[in-house]
């Protein structure tokens, strides 16, 4: 059988993830014509003609409160990965992100009397979460693609196969729009002083994010005259979910939906919920407060329990340092974001700071198409599986 023969499965687990494995499908079209795909993902994966036996929507789940709602769905997913990995026998496995589930099923599929190749297309950020992980990757897969460059030793050490392919994010943001025409697309003069939030892309983050930034709103206006507000909306988000969710600051605050990329460039500052987004703001160059809330218990786990590192957020983590001021649980309160907005706004030396260390990481990350490099080595990778 040639390497284009056959299947492979994909598990995309949530959205961003499924963005991911629709463009790596895309480019494995260009490298084996004849590979077919099926799994779990969402409209990313369906355009680029995988069968798609769960939708990754309802399997999303933020905090440990989401686990009883989520498992007994997530039990029926491997069941059914792993009757259909019996029946269609796969060339291989690949696994976006989504590391709770998708290292439950690779334990499951290893166990298989003839298991199937595992590849691992975005890890999970073992430097953050313990070595434990990296060991138990480098153990149950036979190939890791990971998008940082200093990701590979934590699996080779352990004896693991890893390759960094470049990314995603950094590549995805070189065909943005200039500071100056995201603002001429937007509508905003180009001397206006305005300020972008990024409350995340899940009801949760909305509920518990958009109160905080509306009141920073209301002190801001206070203190600094004729600001534009603005509030991206993700698509992954029910429209008007961001709008409904505002209560006194509906006429200040412009929400944006599926623009996030301009909502970012336009602004000289932002303040952003932990997660990627924090990661495509420092890329695009915009200083940034970083602020997230999750449930106490969740916390509780995850900073005494799981967490190995002194940040939350990507920005910093890649830093090695405070670059962006982190706002996490109790520490996220309205009045603090309306100073450390002030001070960004106020302090041209305080922005500088910020997009000096952004620079950096910028060119850090900077390379050819994580995509179409991750396809390339998949189709050697098959070519070399017996």
């Amino acid at each position: 059988m040639s390497p284009s023969d056959g299947h492979v499965l994909v598990v995309a687990g949530e959205p961003s993830g499924d963005l991911h494995a629709g463009r790596l499908l895309e480019a494995l079209a260009g490298e084996m014509p004849g590979l077919g795909a099926f799994g779990v993902g969402g409209e990313a994966m369906r355009r680029a003609g995988a069968g798609i036996i769960h939708d990754c929507g309802p399997l999303a789940a933020v905090g440990i409160s989401d686990f009883p709602r989520v498992l007994p769905i997530l039990r029926r997913v491997k069941r059914d990965l792993l009757r259909e990995v019996g029946e269609r026998r796969p060339r291989a496995v690949i696994l976006v992100d989504y590391p709770g589930f998708n290292l439950s099923l690779a334990k499951a599929l290893k166990k298989l009397p003839d298991p199937p190749r595992l590849i691992y297309f975005i890890p999970p950020q073992v430097w953050a979460w313990g070595a434990g992980r990296a060991r138990t990757i480098a153990r149950l897969f036979d190939l890791v693609l990971t998008i940082y460059p200093f990701e590979p030793p934590y699996f080779t050490r352990s004896g693991g196969r890893a390759e960094f392919i470049g990314n995603p994010v950094a590549f995805a943001l070189r065909g943005c729009p200039s500071r100056e025409e995201a603002r001429a697309s937007l509508g905003i003069p180009q001397d206006a002083r305005v300020v972008s939030f990024l409350p995340g892309s899940r009801m949760k983050e909305i509920e518990r994010h958009v109160p905080l930034m509306e009141d920073a709103v209301r002190m801001l206006k206070e203190r600094i005259s004729g600001a534009h507000y603005l509030i991206s909306e993700a698509d992954a988000l029910p429209e008007r979910t961001v709008r409904n969710a505002l209560s006194s600051e509906k006429e200040t605050v412009r929400v944006v939906r599926g623009r996030q990329h301009e909502v970012i460039r336009a602004a000289d500052a932002a303040v952003v919920a932990s997660g990627t987004a924090t990661l495509e703001t420092a890329l695009l160059g915009t200083p940034m407060i970083v602020i997230y809330i999750i449930e106490q218990i969740t916390n509780i786990v995850a900073r005494y329990f799981l967490l190995q590192v002194d940040f939350v957020s990507l920005v910093n983590l890649l830093a090695g340092r405070e670059v962006a001021p982190e706002l996490i649980q109790g520490k996220a309160r309205s009045g603090r974001i309306a100073d450390l907005l002030s001070h960004l706004l106020e302090d041209p030396a305080a922005r500088e700071r910020q997009t000096r260390a952004f620079d950096e990481i910028r060119s850090f990350l900077d390379g050819p198409d994580p995509y179409a490099r991750a396809a390339a080595r998949i189709r050697r990778f098959l070519e070399e599986s017996p």
